[in-house]
């Protein structure tokens, strides 16, 4: 998991979602301040599970309160909760989407209904992290975004990256076996000595 190709998205989208964090009352410009100074420590360190302001701010400096700000996003941006954990997380695997990407806005597709990619995210505030989803399902269908908690969706991530590593080792497996079969089934018996005549 490598996140300097994700690094500018990462900066952008956490700088919107810390303005939004200011705005709202939800912590000081000192605290975010402190966040962003460890925000950037993670990312040097390619901690992607921890470049994310949220994480920093709710479990790292304890200073966020996660349902005063989850209301503020259903307030002001009408969207949807959704807990993840309820989720059939194999389902997600058929969406073919790069995991890293997910770390990096703090978001997941979790279902295909006909045209329309169901999206949770813990970063809904933060308008680089929507657009990109946004433009890279827009052009195939349509887009419905729910928020979820931080816990929610660091959970959904984590089991997802099992269930990658599972599907992984069995298609290895699988290829190995095929390739010992067609290998056996190659190799022919050697041919029968002729008899010998006697005379």
């Amino acid at each position: 998991m490598s996140l300097q190709a994700y690094r500018a998205l990462i900066l952008r989208s956490n700088r919107f979602l810390g303005t939004a964090l200011v705005d709202k009352k939800l912590v000081s410009v000192e605290q975010l301040e402190t966040a962003n100074e460890k925000l950037l420590e993670h990312i040097q360190n390619g901690d992607l599970r921890r470049a994310n302001i949220l994480h920093i701010l709710l479990f790292e400096m304890q200073v966020l309160n996660e349902d005063a700000y989850l209301d503020a996003v259903v307030e002001q941006h009408g969207v949807g909760l959704i807990d993840l954990h309820g989720c059939q997380f194999r389902k997600f695997l058929d969406l073919k989407f790069d995991l890293t990407l997910c770390w990096a806005t703090w978001t997941v597709p979790f279902d295909l209904v006909d045209d329309f990619y169901l999206m949770a995210t813990a970063f809904y505030p933060s308008q680089p992290a929507v657009k990109f989803w946004d433009e890279k399902y827009g052009g195939s269908g349509h887009v419905q975004w729910y928020a979820t908690s931080v816990k929610s969706l660091l959970g959904a991530l984590e089991r997802l990256e099992q269930l990658k590593d599972e599907s992984e080792r069995a298609s290895a497996q699988q290829a190995a076996a095929d390739k010992r079969a067609k290998i056996k089934g190659g190799s022919k018996s050697p041919m029968p000595s002729a008899p010998v005549a006697k005379g």
